[in-house]
């Protein structure tokens, strides 16, 4: 049997894209893009797929099903919106997360020193009077 589904590597023509701040059930701090492609018609030409891409979730780009171009997008943002519901403390339009880029050279022990906040000294507690 031949697999019927799109094979996609990119998508083309995404009609929604976003990065979203989200916090895993394990308590990790993630930042994933969610893209929405444009609903497109199968090779059978009655059937609809809409491409998703969410990073830290899907395995490369997921396509959502319909009988038609509106049904094909309501089911992707259907998978979405569970996402949405599922993770804790989801904040959209997070900033985009930097990769790559210089790294910092960590501190040598004398501007660690001087980085932390120092405090004083205490005596003895007094008691307080009553």
């Amino acid at each position: 049997m031949k697999d019927w589904r799109p094979k996609l590597a990119s998508i083309d023509d995404p009609i929604a894209d976003d990065y979203w701040s989200y916090e895993t059930r394990d308590g990790t701090r993630r930042t994933s893009r969610v893209t929405i492609g444009r609903p497109a018609p199968l090779a059978d030409k009655k059937d609809w797929y809409c491409p998703i891409l969410f990073e830290h979730v899907t395995d490369g780009i997921y396509c959502s099903y319909g009988v038609g171009p509106v049904d094909a997008l309501m089911n992707a943002m259907y998978f979405v919106r569970r996402r949405f519901a599922a993770f804790r403390e989801v904040q959209p339009r997070a900033k985009k997360p930097t990769t790559g880029g210089k790294r910092r050279k960590a501190p040598t022990p004398s501007e660690a020193a001087r980085a932390k906040p120092r405090r004083r000294a205490t005596s003895v507690r007094r008691k307080r009077r009553i």
